[in-house]
């Protein structure tokens, strides 16, 4: 992996910026759009699959669409913010809803730690297949054991919090103790086969449709569609730490010298089509978002006490 970092710092730092405008200007609109579209099919599965977490958690009352919506204003936030702070923005319009402010902050908040724990196996999982059936070549195999590495991360922490979470809650003092009991329920999909199942299977669609978004991207700029694999993983594994928007920067320099190597792209190419990427993800949550905070932005402005249910839900009463 350090030698792929190397690689992209010192690729990136010679690039002829005419030779990506040329690459941007050239590619397919055509595929340009199907990779717009397989990618809000991908985040509308996510946001399905958070609304089976948020519901398995207690968090009852909120419609579908309108969890959707919450969805979408969050993926538009954390293309916007850096490490992120978006899923801070998913906490909050939830608790300006009745059912958010019914449910409490710790039991979203838990909600959100079950639907992010469920993905980031399933990711994990995606990606420890994909390399260890196609191993990418030369310094990109360092993929295989950051792939390893992330999904025995991901089990030590499970076994941690099957066998030990109750032992470490009983010598937690009470206060820190009684907010731990309402983030676990509001985890509770993690102890529910039946949730866990059906959001796992939701979250494998999501991937799905997001290795066809970027094959889609890939075919858009004349590299083969087959590049998707490893490049979901790049992408994946250099979004661990976001710390900046949309995980520019970090994905870059991981990202074109893995495609260079594994498949002799320009560099000018690779950059290109990452920026795409960041493109796709940016303008569809964007545009998206700014339509459900257009309907739901006015109904979570007003004081609980005085809320209308939002269609199709239940009138509820502020506590």
């Amino acid at each position: 992996m350090l030698g792929l970092v190397v690689g992209g710092v010192a690729a990136l730092a010679t690039l002829d910026v005419s030779a990506v405008a040329g690459a941007l200007a050239g590619a397919d609109r055509w595929l340009l759009l199907v990779a717009v579209g397989a990618y809000a099919v991908g985040q509308t599965l996510s946001g399905v699959m958070w609304s089976t977490c948020q519901r398995a958690g207690g968090v009852h009352g909120l419609s579908l669409t309108t969890t959707l919506g919450f969805h979408w204003i969050a993926r538009a936030a954390c293309e916007l913010l850096p490490a992120s702070l978006g899923e801070a923005v998913r906490v909050g319009i939830v608790r300006r809803h009745p059912a958010g402010g019914a449910a409490g902050g710790w039991r979203i908040t838990g909600g959100i730690g079950g639907y992010k724990t469920i993905d980031a196996a399933i990711t994990a999982i995606t990606i420890l297949a994909i390399v260890l059936v196609a191993p990418p070549p030369g310094p990109a195999a360092a993929l295989r054991l950051t792939a390893i590495g992330l999904v025995v991360a991901l089990l030590v922490a499970a076994l941690a919090w099957r066998f030990g979470g109750d032992r470490l809650g009983r010598a937690l003092p009470p206060r820190i103790h009684a907010v731990g009991h309402r983030f676990a329920q509001g985890a509770g999909v993690l102890c529910n086969p039946r949730a866990a199942s059906y959001a796992a299977g939701l979250g494998a669609a999501a991937i799905a449709a997001r290795i066809i978004s970027l094959a889609a991207l890939l075919a858009a700029f004349g590299v083969p569609a087959q590049a998707s694999a490893l490049t979901f993983c790049v992408i994946a594994l250099a979004g661990a730490v976001p710390l900046a928007p949309g995980g520019t920067g970090s994905r870059e320099v991981i990202l074109v010298p893995a495609l260079a190597m594994a498949y002799g792209i320009p560099t000018a190419t690779a950059l290109a089509f990452s920026l795409a990427v960041q493109a796709v993800a940016l303008g569809t949550s964007l545009a998206v978002g700014a339509v459900a905070l257009g309907w739901l932005g006015p109904r979570l402005r007003l004081p609980k006490p005085a809320v209308s249910p939002l269609p199709g839900e239940p009138a509820l009463t502020a506590t």
